[in-house]
């Protein structure tokens, strides 16, 4: 049998010769080389995010608490068939019809923004705009954007969960923001939410601005495939409503029943003479009969 002569030790790998002095009891074997080990490989490393970055990462969708709403009497997506939810699909429809009539949405038309106001505080513009929305929302292939454009009261903030966020007066008050950077996705799907704006001292001011006229423009022509709801102050408590009524394409009147006076109502009526489509809604009527044996 033929014995093969010894490789001689610096021709054997580095493996081999390791493997020869474990088998040899070497007490002592050489470390291994740091250039043989291959170190994990982990991708390029990320750049630090700037803050600006930050900011414009999209923010968590508010979840709206349905059982809270529907406890103070609005309308929710898991309400059931009511009287009153049949009667804000009466009110949607109107609306509806004069937002996507054909031509209705030619640019600066703003058929599809609407204002919701009242001649005084307590009427129920608030409570008449988020159950529309919801209502709206509520309809297979109809998306609705609620503002906020009330910046004292803060109310649809308050009802939706939503503190101090950047909203409205934000964006007037500032350039660097967008109107994407400022709308808040909610947990019902067709539903989205454009908050008042963190306080300002000028917040009444920027309200009633042309600026705002520019924006309402913007928003219709950006969003013509929803309707847009805007909650903004009593006209006979601010001038925000009323210069707001000549950038819109709908104003609808909030009118509570026993409560409302006449001579409000018709001052009301004549400070929005300049705005189209003036529809009035009488809040708080007790209807005395139903018709649920025929399916209504």
């Amino acid at each position: 049998m033929q014995v093969n002569p010894p490789v001689p030790d610096d021709r054997l790998s580095l493996a081999e010769r390791l493997a020869n002095r474990l088998l040899a009891k070497d007490p002592a074997p050489p470390p291994v080389p740091a250039a043989a080990v291959a170190a994990p490989d982990l991708g390029p490393v990320p750049p630090p995010q700037s803050e600006a970055a930050v900011q414009a990462e999209p923010r968590a969708a508010i979840q709206i608490d349905f059982a809270r709403l529907q406890a103070a009497g609005f309308i929710t997506p898991t309400s059931p068939r009511s009287q009153q939810i049949e009667s804000f699909r009466a009110i949607k429809r109107n609306l509806l019809k004069v937002a996507f009539l054909e031509g209705a949405t030619v640019p600066g038309n703003n058929a599809n923004v609407v204002m919701v106001t009242s001649a005084v505080p307590g009427e129920g513009k608030t409570f008449v705009a988020l159950n529309l929305a919801m209502s709206i929302s509520i309809e297979r292939d109809l998306f609705v954007l609620l503002i906020d454009g009330d910046s004292n009261r803060r109310s649809l903030g308050h009802l939706l969960g939503v503190q101090q966020e950047r909203g409205l007066v934000d964006l007037l008050a500032e350039e660097k923001h967008d109107v994407a950077d400022i709308i808040l996705r909610t947990n019902v799907p067709n539903l989205s939410f454009m908050p008042a704006g963190r306080p300002h001292t000028h917040g009444t001011e920027l309200l009633a601005s042309k600026q705002m006229g520019a924006l309402m423009r913007d928003l219709g022509a950006r969003y013509p495939d929803r309707m847009i709801i805007i909650d903004t102050s009593p006209v006979m408590a601010t001038n925000e409503g009323v210069v707001l009524s000549s950038y819109v394409g709908q104003t609808l009147v909030v009118v509570e029943k026993n409560a409302t006076t006449k001579k409000n109502l018709r001052q009301t009526l004549s400070m929005l003479k300049g705005s189209g489509n003036i529809s009035c809604v009488l809040n708080r009527e007790i209807y005395e009969h139903s018709y649920h044996e025929y399916g209504y």
